[in-house]
């Protein structure tokens, strides 16, 4: 079968100079830092959406009835190995992708094929256009990780993708970068539109994979070296070129849903005590504190950005893993995962960045969060370059610090005070040679509007082993934002993470 490259594609394939390199003759990752730098200089195109008018109507119901099938998966005769599986395109998914197989020193093309799936009671009409490309795909594990076909890892739709752990199953979305989420500026979602995938061969313990991103302000080249389990670890780097000036750049950026939880006041009338994929953002900086911010969400966008220039890392965490506490058994949502990016290289000065978007249903993700650099290249010439670790696990711990393990609030009784209840668990190093009626002290520390902290306090919580902290504040009515510190010590030692929350009116 004839290969057929896109027409955005073909401009990079077309007559290279001795200094180009093509699509084609990708390698490695050092050749696609060479395509998204050529790629860089030239005006945006944008990926062609035009399908066949039967595959372009197709709703959610149609396009789910469509099943690739799964011994036609890409590496499926090499035997207990990675494979991949491919999605076909319609309904949201009509950009066609391209994809190629890196074989030893040889790259060749991976075309579209429609026998690979079953079209259910879809009747396709005869002289229906084969799209040109697949719309994503999903990586399964060497079934020999868990004795049975396992899907661990699905990159789908611009430059998301999700993977999800031997233990716990999808939630949270990653992208590739995010770009003017927040600034002022219409926001722009980039897609990879070329994949290369490494081939895979028995005893891989983990996938690798390339990928080039193309958007109106930004190419980059990606490379994605995968190994799933308990927690399933990516080794990501990318090189980025901005074709123009952005409001803003977002590197290792991922969303989550978070519709209510203990925290949320006025819940929705729904039978589930809480609804969320995530909810709390982890932040650790070298030398500095360990931050676990409660997500919340209101009438209006919430904005948090945490500066440091020694980040060592950031995530979104579902710290809550009781069922009973979500009561759902479609969702489970206590079985998602936790993300945590650690930083290799090229973070330097910037800011931990949460934006949480008020919402009304459980369908849509509206929390971002992700690092924002304070510098940015100048020209397309000059390349941004990072490189990260990105897990998905049960969740990352804080070491020997006291970990916040819930977040409850409310009025004072016969009074409009606010009452805030924080659970910690309790800390390796805490309390050690104490007598046995010690308590930590507390520190409540408010900023951005006026308050004052009226009472706070802490007691020991015989049900967790941890510890209980209170505080009571009075919010005058004139204030709308206030931001609320607080931790937990060891006279001057600081023994808890520290605890931050957002309260709006």
């Amino acid at each position: 079968m004839k290969f057929i490259l896109p027409f955005a594609a073909l401009i990079l394939a077309a007559s290279p100079s001795p200094a180009q390199v093509t699509l084609e003759s990708v390698k490695g990752f050092a050749d696609l830092e060479k395509v998204a730098a050529q790629l860089a200089l030239q005006p945006y195109q944008a990926p062609s959406q035009q399908l066949d008018p039967f595959f372009e109507g197709l709703k959610y119901d149609g396009h789910r009835q469509i099943r690739f099938l799964r011994d036609k998966a890409l590496f499926a005769d090499q035997g207990d190995v990675f494979r991949v599986e491919f999605f076909h395109p319609g309904w949201m998914f009509k950009k066609p992708v391209v994809f190629y197989n890196i074989q030893d020193t040889k790259t060749s093309g991976v075309p579209f094929d429609g026998s690979h799936f079953d079209y259910g009671e879809l009747k396709v009409p005869a002289g229906a256009k084969n799209p040109v490309g697949y719309a994503g795909f999903r990586v399964l594990a060497p079934d020999s990780l868990v004795k049975h076909p396992f899907e661990f890892m699905v990159f789908m739709g611009a430059s998301y993708y999700r993977a999800v752990t031997t233990q716990l199953g999808y939630g949270i979305s990653a992208r590739g970068v995010a770009v003017n989420t927040i600034g002022g500026e219409p926001e722009e979602f980039p897609d990879f539109t070329h994949f290369w995938f490494q081939q895979s061969k028995p005893g891989d313990k983990s996938f690798k994979l390339l990928a080039l991103l193309n958007g109106p302000s930004v190419t980059g080249a990606y490379e994605f070296e995968s190994t799933p389990g308990v927690s399933t670890e990516m080794k990501i780097k990318a090189t980025l070129h901005l074709r123009k000036a952005v409001k803003m750049l977002g590197i290792a950026p991922f969303s989550s849903m978070f519709w209510f939880g203990e925290n949320s006041h006025p819940k929705p009338y729904d039978f589930r005590p809480e609804v969320h994929d995530s909810d709390g953002m982890q932040i650790e900086i070298e030398g500095g504190p360990s931050i676990w911010r409660p997500l919340d969400v209101s009438r209006d966008m919430r904005l948090s950005i945490f500066e440091t220039g020694n980040l060592k890392g950031f995530g979104l965490a579902e710290r809550d893993r009781d069922f009973n506490n979500f009561q759902d058994l479609e969702a489970n949502y206590h079985r998602r995962p936790a993300v945590w990016v650690q930083p290799i290289s090229g973070f330097g000065k910037g800011a931990v960045t949460l934006v949480e978007l008020s919402s009304g249903e459980e369908t849509w993700d509206n929390i971002v969060a992700m690092w924002k650099p304070d510098n940015l290249p100048a020209t397309p010439q000059e390349p941004l370059k990072v490189e990260y670790k990105l897990s998905w696990l049960d969740q990352h711990e804080p070491g020997t610090l006291c970990k916040v393990i819930s977040s409850r609030r409310g009025f004072v009784m016969d009074s409009d005070d606010h009452l805030y209840v924080i659970d910690f668990a309790k800390g390796g190093e805490n309390g050690a040679g104490k007598p046995k009626d010690w308590t930590p002290d507390i520190d409540v520390v408010l900023s951005g509007g006026e308050g004052k902290v009226l009472d706070k306090r802490v007691m020991r919580n015989n049900e967790t082993g941890g510890w209980r902290a209170f505080f009571k504040l009075d919010i005058p009515e004139a204030t709308n934002l206030l931001e609320i510190m607080m931790e937990l010590k060891d006279e001057k030692k600081v023994i808890s993470e520290r605890w931050m929350y957002q309260w709006r009116r």
